[in-house]
């Protein structure tokens, strides 16, 4: 009897590592600008010993602040302020979050905030996407930003359309275009209805 129950207990652990983890990253704080890469290497990301982080985008220490930056993320958190990830008006220019596991998890979905440097941009020259092998690559839907006066320059929180369940997920936002520079934070994966 002894030994099932050992056997169930190591089941039960196994499984706990295998499960789904709701995890969001506010891209941490440092005191001067480097690439997603460089940050990776320093251990600069909150969940750097989680996921994998790469990319040529910039990460940079000028956070958000009170007046550009009045939102609740997808678990519930107000916005960071810290550093954020600026994506530059250059064609390609990306940020990866890698071995992201949704297995088991309902409806999940990729919550984050969006500031676009000029009014007139919608934000769909980001693309959002996911992969499950870091090859093919599937743009997520996610709700465009305004383009009225005054929606430049502020950060505005977006969750995307459902992601698939495996085990070894890939995000990446990447430039589309080449006229728009765009700043994500507080990068979020967890459940759609997470938020009470």
């Amino acid at each position: 009897m002894k030994k099932n129950f050992v056997a169930a207990m190591a089941f039960v652990g196994l499984s706990a590592l295998c499960s789904a983890q709701v995890f969001e990253e506010n891209m941490g704080r440092l005191n001067a600008n480097m690439t997603v890469s460089e940050y990776y290497e320093e251990g600069g990301f909150t969940c750097n010993k989680q996921f994998v982080f790469e990319g040529d985008a910039e990460v940079q220490y000028t956070g958000a602040t009170p007046k550009n930056a009045d939102y609740e993320t997808l678990v519930g958190n107000p916005a960071s302020r810290g550093c954020n990830i600026r994506i530059a008006d250059a064609y390609g220019t990306y940020f990866q979050i890698s071995g992201i596991n949704t297995m088991g998890m309902k409806k999940p979905v990729v919550g984050f905030a969006l500031l676009k440097g000029v009014r007139r941009f919608d934000g769909t020259d980001l693309v959002v996407e996911y992969s499950k092998d870091g090859v093919g690559w599937t743009a997520l839907d996610w709700e465009p930003l305004s383009t009225e006066e005054g929606s430049q320059l502020t950060f505005t929180y977006r969750v995307t359309s459902k992601l698939p369940n495996a085990e070894n997920l890939s995000i990446r936002f990447r430039q589309n275009g080449n006229a728009c520079v765009f700043r994500i934070d507080d990068v979020c994966v967890a459940p759609r209805k997470y938020k009470k």
